[in-house]
């Protein structure tokens, strides 16, 4: 983190928090717009539209919740890494990440790949 000044590393802390603080409200409203926790639902005998209508809701529910869930442990995992002062440091190579890149995406892990 020796590439990254302090003033920097509190801006890129404070993203980080603002995009966690995010996606676990998302997550929230993924899990309450999903059917299956829909305790109004009635479990009859509806045509195989709506089931097939119903399927498709939750199976989109739970993809983009698993998606919410990656986002939410590439932030948790980001926190971390400053905490331990390994922040900002390519995970394979050692090398560290630009801070421009790390100001796009904050929980960036790797390089971007020259050609």
């Amino acid at each position: 983190m020796k590439h990254i000044s302090s003033e920097t590393l509190e801006k890129l802390r404070t993203m980080l928090l603002d995009q966690r603080a995010k996606l676990t409200n998302v997550r929230a409203g993924v899990d309450e717009e999903n059917p299956v926790n829909d305790t109004t639902r009635v479990n009859d005998n509806a045509s195989p539209d709506a089931d097939a209508s119903e399927e498709v809701a939750i199976i989109s529910s739970e993809v983009f919740g698993n998606q919410v869930n990656d986002s939410l442990a590439r932030v948790d995992t980001a926190l971390k890494h400053m905490d331990e002062g390994t922040y900002g440091v390519d995970s394979e190579t050692g090398e560290p990440i630009p801070v421009e890149r790390l100001l796009v995406d904050p929980t960036a892990t790797r390089n971007v790949q020259k050609s």
